[in-house]
């Protein structure tokens, strides 16, 4: 009796296994792609603070198996996937229904292969090489002009000068350092006021700082108050 148990447990298990093994070799594999081919970014750019579209990815994923997990893999430790905040990469599987948003970030300039694996719940997996191209961060370029508001003083110059003309690719400025005949001035903003109290030939520099902390070469151009 027990030995026929047995046997009818076997071809249980066997017919099972039979299904499982029809089932997981008639169902499709899982489809993976990105909303671009190449991920382009700049290096250091960890919170997209350029506000450019360039570090965002959509992951599409499919299958008639709903349950699906992707799993990241960079060996070069420089890349970083971030989901809600948390890099994703090398951490473990990131579960999804049909797409999935994140972030790109690189530490350094290069050109990186991450490896993208996409399971269902069968088991069937397909993977997927995402290329992320990370530039260097190059500097600003300062450039400002001066406008006069017309004295009603005596010995007093009033001037604007505006900082606008300076221009940053892939990134923001996020301070105006001013030199007025060696007097150091530090604004956030480009534009400001200064009063000029002598004739004569007056130095002005200027340069910017990025939000990476980079900074641009010095601009000077002279202000003559006849």
């Amino acid at each position: 009796m027990k030995k026929q148990i047995a046997f009818a447990i076997l071809v249980i298990l066997g017919a099972c296994s039979d299904k499982y093994e029809s089932l997981y070799n008639s169902a499709p594999s899982p489809g993976l792609s990105f909303n671009k081919d190449t991920v382009v970014i700049r290096e250091k750019d960890y919170v997209n603070i350029n506000h450019s579209d360039n570090g965002r990815l959509v992951f599409y994923c499919s299958s008639p198996n709903t349950d699906l997990n992707l799993q990241l893999s960079d060996t070069s430790g420089k890349v970083h996937i971030m989901y809600r905040g948390v890099d994703v990469v090398n951490i473990g599987p990131l579960p999804v229904i049909d797409s999935v948003v994140v972030f790109c970030a690189g530490d350094t300039a290069g050109i990186y292969s991450v490896d993208c694996l996409l399971t269902d719940r069968l088991g069937k997996v397909t993977e997927k090489e995402l290329i992320v191209k990370c530039f260097a961060n190059q500097p600003a370029s300062a450039n400002f002009f001066f406008i006069a508001l017309g004295s009603t003083q005596l010995q007093n110059w009033p001037y604007v000068i505006d900082g606008s003309l300076s221009h940053k690719d892939n990134g923001i400025i996020v301070s105006y350092h001013y030199s007025i005949n060696g007097q150091e001035i530090l604004t956030n903003t480009p534009v400001m006021n200064y009063t000029f109290h002598a004739r004569g030939t007056h130095d002005i520099g200027l340069f910017v700082t990025d939000d990476l902390g980079l900074n641009s070469d010095t601009v000077h151009h002279q202000l003559i108050i006849p």
